[in-house]
């Protein structure tokens, strides 16, 4: 809808260019993305970045300003899959684990999340962890991605023991459990040296899930 501004203009927004631009964003993030997983922080650059998105480089920077920006946008893009700007707290997957009445559904949700969020960015993970040491920037971002794990643990630990049929554990220990689900580590592990792919990946989540928190 078009809008009226303290000047008098009409601000208008066209369908067309909101959905060019958010396509243009989209093949950035995933050009960044391969980038960064396959030469890292300090191969990757917004020029190499831009011709590999078909771009000018000058586009890239009006959209995400800095590379560290760029970084922190990509991994945002390969968490949630998406270039919508929506948390993943607030998206329909996680209500639909909070609604599960059973404990054994809400897991083969979360099993099924897992596994789709570690296939886009365990990689990614990977790349910035290792980079982090170097350049305090993506030790900031470093440290925001190991606290929104320790809020997803702590929050599928809750969920799971708000089940009527929720096992009979401590807090401490369902987080535990989930820690090691969430750890980037154990999907790089199991997929490239144990060769499980994706879908065997969530099978042995499922699993684990049910040896471990007996749902």
């Amino acid at each position: 809808m078009a809008r009226t501004g303290k000047s008098g203009t009409r601000a208008y927004r066209s369908p067309k260019r909101a959905a060019a631009a958010a396509q243009t964003r989209e093949r950035v993030l995933a050009a960044a993305k391969a980038a960064f997983e396959r030469r890292g922080w300090a191969g990757a650059t917004i020029p190499s970045i831009a011709r590999d998105a078909r771009v000018s480089h000058q586009t890239v920077e009006a959209m995400f300003g800095t590379k560290a920006a760029l970084l922190q946008a990509t991994v945002e893009f390969s968490i949630r899959g998406d270039v919508s700007p929506v948390p993943m707290r607030l998206r329909d997957v996680v209500a639909e684990m909070e609604g599960a009445p059973e404990a054994a559904t809400m897991l083969d949700l979360h099993a099924r999340q897992v596994r789709s969020v570690s296939e886009r960015s365990a990689w990614l993970a990977w790349a910035v962890e290792h980079a982090a040491s170097t350049d305090r920037r993506v030790a900031r971002l470093w440290r925001t991605m190991t606290d929104n794990r320790s809020f997803a643990v702590r929050w599928a630990a809750t969920t799971l023991r708000s089940k009527r049929d929720a096992p009979d554990l401590p807090q401490p220990y369902a987080e535990n459990v989930f820690w090691v689900a969430l750890d980037w580590s154990t999907y790089r592990t199991l997929t490239r040296d144990r060769g499980l792919d994706a879908p065997q990946f969530e099978g042995w989540l499922r699993e684990y899930y049910r040896r471990m928190l007996g749902a």
